[in-house]
């Protein structure tokens, strides 16, 4: 009999400190998930202004899912859409700018969670300080841009046939390719509607 109330007092435990646990879970989310999507928009809007230089203004399209991007005289510079694939181990999620030609002016990923000194590199910034231009203070301030993600600037769909995949990371940088083609074709379908 000892052994039923026992078991009975463990269960009773275990159900309190997962009520407990469950009550804190909740809590933490229901304060921090309006922060992280703050955060979230505030990284996109910045991200446009990255892939399209030039633009000072965003208006969303009607019936698209994509901006139109203006300079301060009210011109069209571009457009600028998000898109996403599924690399080797995350969703890897794009800010793509373009101009009116639909040539690529510039890309900025959002969020990957791929394999670290792997897929990572879609990422990689190419050093081009030394070790003694920063130890005389020649080093450049401003790290450059991801030397992959740099392919694809100027080119359109077509030329996405030239970008290459880095070998290591084939299946993550494939996916950044398929991301921005299959966003340039839906961009070009809402133009042509």
């Amino acid at each position: 009999m000892k052994a039923k109330s026992d078991l009975f007092q463990m269960l009773v435990s275990l159900g309190v400190i997962c009520l407990v646990s469950a009550s804190i879970l909740s809590y933490v989310h229901a304060k921090t998930h309006p922060v992280i999507v703050e955060q979230e928009e505030k990284a996109s809007q910045t991200a446009m202004y990255y892939v399209l230089p030039g633009a000072v203004k965003f208006e969303p399209a009607k019936g698209c899912d994509y901006y139109i991007g203006r300079d301060d005289k009210g011109n069209l510079v571009g457009y600028v859409f998000k898109t996403s694939e599924k690399g080797y181990s995350s969703e890897i999620v794009l800010m793509v700018g373009v101009d009116p030609d639909l040539k690529i002016t510039g890309i900025k990923v959002l969020s990957q969670n791929e394999t670290p000194g792997l897929g990572t590199r879609i990422v990689e910034v190419k050093a081009t300080s030394t070790i003694w231009d920063v130890a005389s203070g020649k080093a450049k301030e401003e790290p450059g841009r991801p030397w992959f993600l740099e392919q694809f600037v100027g080119k359109d769909l077509p030329g996405l046939a030239q970008v290459k995949t880095i070998s290591g990371a084939t299946i993550s940088s494939s996916a950044v390719i398929r991301a921005v083609k299959k966003g340039l074709e839906r961009l070009q379908r809402c133009l042509n509607n």
